[in-house]
C-alpha cells in the first residue's frame, strides 16, 4: 500500500510538471516572439534613424559647395536657392545658412505637423532633429559660414509606427500557433521518454549502481535519446568500475598508511614531528629509546631543549629560528646540526639532527630525524688519531710531525720581533737495525722499535714532540731551543738512554742510534728542508761509524749532492752500458802458472774518464744499486769465459767480488743459477768472493746461503781474510774453498815480524782446514819468495800483471802459456 500511493503520488507530480512545463513552453514562446518582434522593429527603428542621417547627410553634402559659395561671397540669392533646395526633403521644415560672422543670408521655415503621437515620437526619435555643418573653403580650411537643418519627426514617426503594428500583431499570432505546436511535440517526443529515464534513474543504488537498470526503448535505439540512455548506461558502468578503483585504492592507502606506521615505531632512527619552538607533537618507539626514558614516561608536550647539553641550546633555536624563516611553499630546505643530548638515564650522547618543515600545514610543524652517532664519532676520532699516530709505537708520524714542525715554523715567524733561539730537528737512525730484523725476525724488531719509543718518549721534556718517521728512523722537534748547545745536550741524552742492553724475549740486544741535527731558520726554513738536511747529518754521523750525532753543516750537504750526481750518474751508466771489467791473474807457486784470474769493475765516465771504485761502490751500496751491477758482472764474466773457450784459452776460473747486499738482501742463487743456465757457464768457472766482516754479521743467514751457492758447484772464498774476526769456529761453519790473505799483511811481511807471524799462521790455519790459501797484493819478489817459503798456494798482485780489459789480458796469457811451454 505505501508503494502503490507514492507512485500515484509521483504521477500527480509528474501531471502537473508537465502542464506547468506546457505553460512555461507558450510562455517562453511567445516572450521569445515578442523579443524577436521588438528587436526586429528596434533593428527597423535604428535603420530609420540612420536612413534619415543618411538623406540629411547626403542633401546636405549635394548643397555644401553652393552654400560655401553663397556664405564666401556673401550671396544672398544663391543662398536663398541653397535654402529652397534644402526642402525638397520632405520631414524639413527650417533651413539657415549664416556666413562667419553668424549673419543670416537666407532661412525658410514650415508649419510642422501635429500628432496625438509625440510621446512615441519623442521615444524613438526625440525631439525634433537639427543637423549643422561648417562651411569650409581653401587648403586651409578656413571657415566661411554654416548650415543648419531642422527635421519633423512626427512625420516621420506616423508611418513607422503603423508598420511597427503590423510586425508586433503577426508576430503574436504566429509564436503563439509554434507554441502550442512544440509544447505538444516536445511532450511527445521529449518530456514522456524524459520522464521515463528519470524513473530509471532514480532506481539505481548509489552505493552500487548498475548499468543494466538502464532500458533502452527498441524505438529509441537509433535516435537522441537512445544516445543519451547508451551514454548514461556507460557512465553508470565507468562509475562502478571507478568506485570500485576508489574502494581497491582507499584500501591500500590505509593498508600503506599502516606500514609506513609501523615502518616509522620500528626505525632506529628517532622520528619526531616538533613545532617551531621545540615543542615535541609526535614521535615514534625509537625516540624513547635514544631519549633512555621509561615505558610509562612520554616525550610528547616537552621541548628538545629539555634534553640538550646547556651549550647546543643555542645553537638549536638558531636553526629552528632559521628553518621557521623560509618563505611557506618554497623548495625543501633541510638543516643538519649534530647536538649532544643527555639521556633520561644521565649518559651523554652525540645525535645527529636533521630538520625539515612539513609543508601544507595549517600550523608550522618540522620534521626531526634523531640518529645517534656516538659509537661513528667515537671511531672517526680513533680514525684522526690512526692518522696522525703510528700504530706500532702510538707516537706521532710522519704526517703529525710535519704538523707539529710547521706550527713550530710559524710560530718563530709570528713572533721573530720578540723571540729569540731557533728550531731543532734531531734525525734517529737505529744502526745496524736491519742485521736484527732480519736474523731474528720481523716481531722482535717491532718490540725493539716499541722499547725504543718508549725510552725516547722518557728523555724528552714537555715541549719536544718525538715520533716515528717509518722503519727504524724516529725524529725528534724541539720548537723553542733556546741555545744550540740544548741540542747536543739531548742527542747526547738519546745516545745514552738507549745504550742500555734492550731484553726482547728473553734475548740482549744492543742497539745505538746515529743523529743528524738541523737548525730553524740556519738549516733550512720548511718541513722538506729541515729533513732533508738532518738526514743528510744523521749519514754523516753514520758513515763515521754509528752511535754519534753530527750537526748539519754547508760541507755534507755538498757531499750529499755529490753521492747524488754519483747515483744518477750510476743509473745513467747502467742503462748506457758504461762499465767495464779488467781482469788479474792468479799465479800458482807450486807450478809458476796461471791458475786463475779476477774480475774487477771499471766505470768509464764519457767526458771524465775512469772513476774509482772506492767513489761508486759506497753510493752503490747505499742506494741498492749494487744488486743491479754484481747482475751485470756475473753475466759479462760468464759471456766473456764462453769467448775465450771460443778462443781456446786455458779454462781458468775467474774469481768475482760479490756485495753484502747482494748476499743478504737479494736472491742471488736464483740470479747466478738462472745466468749459468742462459749462458751455458759451467759453475765451477766461477769463483765467489765474500769479504769476512759481512759473513761474520750475518754468520747464520750467510752459511744457508753460500750452501745453496756451493750446491751449484761454485767455488767460494773469504776475501780480505785476517781484517774482521778470524777463528777457526766460523771457518769450519762456513762451506768456503780458500781464504785470500788481506793486502795489509802482505805489503810489510818482509819487514815486519808481526805480519810474517799473522800471514804464516793464516797459511798454516788454512792448510789444516783443507783451504786453498791465495795472497793479494804481491808487488816484489820478496813477497813472493816469502810466500813461496810459507807454503802459500797462489799468489796475486801487480808484480804478476796489473788488471788489463779482456784484450790485453788474453795476449798475457798468451804469452806466459808460451813461456811455460818453452820451459
Amino acid at each position: 500500500m505505501p508503494d502503490k500511493s507514492l507512485d500515484q503520488q509521483r504521477l500527480k507530480w509528474r501531471d502537473r510538471l508537465s502542464v506547468k512545463q506546457a505553460r512555461i513552453a507558450v510562455a517562453l514562446t511567445l516572450l521569445i516572439g515578442l523579443l524577436f518582434s521588438a528587436i526586429q522593429i528596434a533593428w527597423d527603428l535604428r535603420e530609420e534613424q540612420n536612413l534619415i542621417d543618411r538623406t540629411v547627410k547626403q542633401v546636405l553634402a549635394t548643397l555644401r559647395e553652393s552654400a560655401t559659395q553663397a556664405a564666401y561671397g556673401l550671396d544672398e540669392t544663391l543662398a536663398a536657392r541653397v535654402v529652397s533646395g534644402i526642402f525638397e526633403y520632405e520631414p524639413v521644415y527650417e533651413a539657415v545658412l549664416r556666413d562667419n560672422f553668424n549673419n543670416i543670408l537666407a532661412k525658410q521655415s514650415e508649419e510642422q505637423i501635429s500628432s496625438s503621437r509625440s510621446f512615441l515620437t519623442k521615444l524613438m526619435f526625440g525631439e525634433n532633429q537639427q543637423y549643422e555643418i561648417q562651411l569650409l573653403t581653401g587648403n586651409a580650411g578656413d571657415l566661411v559660414g554654416h548650415l543648419s537643418v531642422k527635421i519633423d519627426t512626427d512625420m516621420i514617426a506616423g508611418g513607422f509606427l503603423n508598420r511597427a503594428t503590423r510586425i508586433l500583431t503577426s508576430g503574436i499570432l504566429r509564436n503563439l500557433l509554434l507554441g502550442l505546436v512544440l509544447v505538444a511535440f516536445f511532450y511527445a517526443t521529449l518530456t514522456k521518454p524524459l520522464l521515463r529515464i528519470s524513473e530509471q534513474l532514480r532506481k539505481i543504488d548509489p552505493q552500487n549502481p548498475d548499468p543494466e537498470a538502464i532500458d533502452i526503448p527498441p524505438s529509441h535505439a537509433r535516435d537522441e535519446l537512445g544516445m543519451i540512455l547508451q551514454t548514461t548506461r556507460n557512465l553508470i558502468d565507468r562509475i562502478s568500475t571507478t568506485l570500485e578503483k576508489l574502494r581497491t585504492t582507499e584500501q591500500q592507502v590505509r593498508d600503506r598508511e599502516s606500514q609506513l606506521n609501523a615502518i616509522v615505531q620500528n626505525v632506529a632512527d628517532g622520528i619526531l614531528t616538533i613545532t617551531p619552538t621545540g615543542r615535541i607533537v609526535e614521535y615514534n618507539a625509537a625516540t624513547k629509546q635514544l631519549l633512555g626514558l621509561m615505558r610509562d614516561e612520554t616525550p610528547q608536550g616537552r621541548t628538545l631543549h629539555e634534553f640538550l647539553m646547556p651549550r647546543a641550546i643555542p645553537l638549536l633555536e638558531h636553526t629552528l629560528e632559521d628553518l621557521a624563516s623560509h618563505a611557506p611553499g618554497s623548495s625543501a630546505v633541510e638543516k643538519r646540526i649534530t647536538l649532544p643530548i643527555v639521556r633520561a638515564d644521565q649518559k651523554e650522547i652525540d645525535v645527529s639532527v636533521a630538520l625539515r618543515m612539513i609543508p601544507d600545514t595549517a600550523t608550522p610543524l618540522m620534521t626531526a630525524v634523531l640518529n645517534d652517532i656516538t659509537v661513528r664519532k667515537r671511531y672517526e676520532e680513533q680514525l684522526v688519531y690512526m692518522a696522525n699516530h703510528d700504530t706500532l709505537t702510538n707516537l706521532p708520524n710522519r704526517s703529525m710531525l710535519e704538523h707539529s714542525l710547521s706550527n713550530a715554523l710559524k710560530t718563530h715567524r709570528d713572533n721573530i720581533a720578540v723571540r729569540r733561539g731557533a728550531t731543532a730537528v734531531l734525525f734517529i737512525d737505529l744502526d745496524r737495525f736491519k742485521v736484527i730484523n732480519d736474523s731474528l725476525g720481523h716481531g722482535v724488531g717491532d718490540l725493539l722499535l716499541k722499547a725504543v719509543g718508549l725510552r725516547l718518549q722518557k728523555v724528552i721534556g714537555r715541549q719536544e714532540v718525538v715520533g716515528r718517521l717509518g722503519g727504524d728512523e724516529f725524529l725528534i722537534i724541539i720548537p723553542d731551543l733556546k741555545e744550540t748547545q740544548d741540542a747536543a745536550i739531548l742527542s747526547q741524552a738519546v745516545l745514552d738512554a738507549l745504550a742500555p742492553a734492550f731484553d726482547i724475549k728473553g734475548r740482549v740486544l744492543f742497539v745505538t742510534p746515529s743523529i743528524g741535527i738541523a737548525l730553524y731558520p740556519s738549516d733550512g726554513e720548511d718541513f722538506p728542508t729541515l729533513m732533508r738536511n738532518a738526514d743528510t747529518a744523521m749519514y754523516s754521523a753514520k758513515s763515521g761509524g754509528g752511535g754519534t750525532y753530527h750537526f748539519f753543516t754547508k760541507t755534507m750537504n755538498e757531499s750529499a749532492m755529490a753521492r747524488l750526481v754519483i747515483e744518477n750518474d750510476l743509473r745513467e751508466a747502467l742503462a748506457n752500458n758504461q762499465f767495464e771489467l779488467y781482469y788479474q791473474p792468479k799465479v800458482d807457486l807450486r807450478t809458476d802458472r796461471i791458475c786463475g784470474m779476477e774480475a774487477l769493475i771499471r766505470w768509464k765516465q764519457p767526458g771524465r774518464g775512469y772513476i774509482s771504485p772506492m767513489q761508486f761502490i759506497p753510493v752503490a751500496e747505499e742506494t741498492g744499486l749494487i744488486g743491479k751491477i754484481g747482475e751485470w758482472v756475473i753475466r759479462e764474466v760468464c759471456r766473456q769465459i764462453s769467448e775465450w773457450d771460443a778462443q781456446s784459452l786455458p779454462p781458468l776460473a775467474i774469481a768475482i767480488n760479490l756485495s753484502p747486499r747482494q748476499l743478504i738482501e737479494g736472491h742471488i742463487t736464483e740470479t747466478i743459477s738462472r745466468i749459468l743456465s742462459e749462458t751455458g757457464t759451467p759453475a765451477a768457472r766461477i769463483v765467489l768472493e765474500i769479504t769476512e766482516t759481512v759473513m761474520m754479521q750475518e754468520i747464520k743467514k750467510a752459511a744457508t746461503i753460500l750452501d745453496e751457492l756451493r750446491h751449484l758447484g761454485l767455488q767460494i772464498a773469504v776475501d780480505d781474510f785476517g781484517t774482521g774476526y778470524s777463528s777457526l769456529a766460523y771457518l769450519k761453519r762456513l762451506p768456503i774453498n780458500s781464504i785470500k790473505i788481506d793486502r795489509s799483511f802482505v805489503r810489510d811481511v818482509t819487514i815486519d815480524t808481526d805480519d810474517a807471524a799473522i800471514t804464516k799462521t793464516i797459511i798454516a790455519m788454512g792448510h789444516n782446514l783443507g783451504l786453498n790459501v791465495v795472497a793479494e797484493g804481491v808487488e816484489t819478489n820478496e813477497q813472493m819468495d816469502f810466500l813461496r817459503e810459507s807454503g802459500c798456494d797462489e799468489v796475486q798482485g801487480f808484480l804478476i800483471a796489473t788488471p788489463q780489459p779482456p784484450s790485453e789480458i788474453v795476449h798475457h796469457i798468451r804469452r806466459l802459456s808460451a813461456i811455460e811451454q818453452t820451459s
